[in-house]
């Protein structure tokens, strides 16, 4: 997190110090991305940053933070919603793909966060997928104990299907949603692979 020499900088260069940033982490996951690039696109010496964050790791997880506090504020929209599982699933889908056309370098950011395979983001990519698993989990299980959901499943398994599916809706919504694709792949959620029973007869 920013060290308070951060915070006390006039808001101006406070604000071309981040938008700074998040170009850079939303072109380039974090191994690859140029803390020189940064400081000369804001115009500060690359010494001056470390005024400011510990390193590099220190600001990128700030401005993923940054990211994560933006997009909370559409998603909760979601979670708030009054309905079934796969109506808030619906809702969670549809306020990520406006989060990521009204934000696109924080939603890249958000994105390349995940996708990020080196071992210096560990730890930190294990506790958001917990913290965002929890989040699914309070209704996955009232879900489950309201017979809406199978309650055979596995939990992991489930989460893991939906955050992949909604990976790939939210990245490609224009394309999935304007023939009625994206209906159709929550009803694959809805209602499984197995046929159905007035099917099956």
């Amino acid at each position: 997190m920013p060290k308070q020499t951060f915070f006390n900088l006039e808001p101006e260069k406070r604000e071309a110090i981040i938008k700074a940033a998040v170009e850079e982490f939303a072109q380039a996951p974090f191994e690859q991305a140029s803390l020189t690039k940064i400081v000369e696109k804001c115009g500060i010496a690359k010494g001056s940053m470390y005024q400011y964050f510990r390193d590099k790791r220190d600001l990128y997880l700030y401005v993923v933070d940054l990211a994560y506090e933006q997009k909370r504020a559409y998603v909760s929209k979601a979670f708030a919603r009054e309905g079934d599982i796969f109506s808030v699933l619906e809702e969670y889908y549809y306020q990520s793909y406006a989060f990521a056309r009204e934000h696109p370098l924080f939603h890249q950011v958000t994105n390349k966060f995940w996708d990020n395979k080196g071992g210096a983001l560990r730890l930190e990519l294990e506790k958001g997928r917990l913290s965002r698993a929890s989040d699914f989990a309070k209704f996955l299980d009232e879900a489950m104990a309201q017979g809406k959901v199978n309650k055979d499943l596995d939990p992991e398994a489930v989460f893991f299907v939906y955050h992949a599916v909604g990976k790939e809706l939210i990245d490609h919504f224009d394309q999935v949603h304007s023939d009625g694709f994206f209906k159709r792949v929550l009803d694959v959620l809805r209602l499984g692979l197995a046929a159905r029973e007035e099917q099956a007869k």
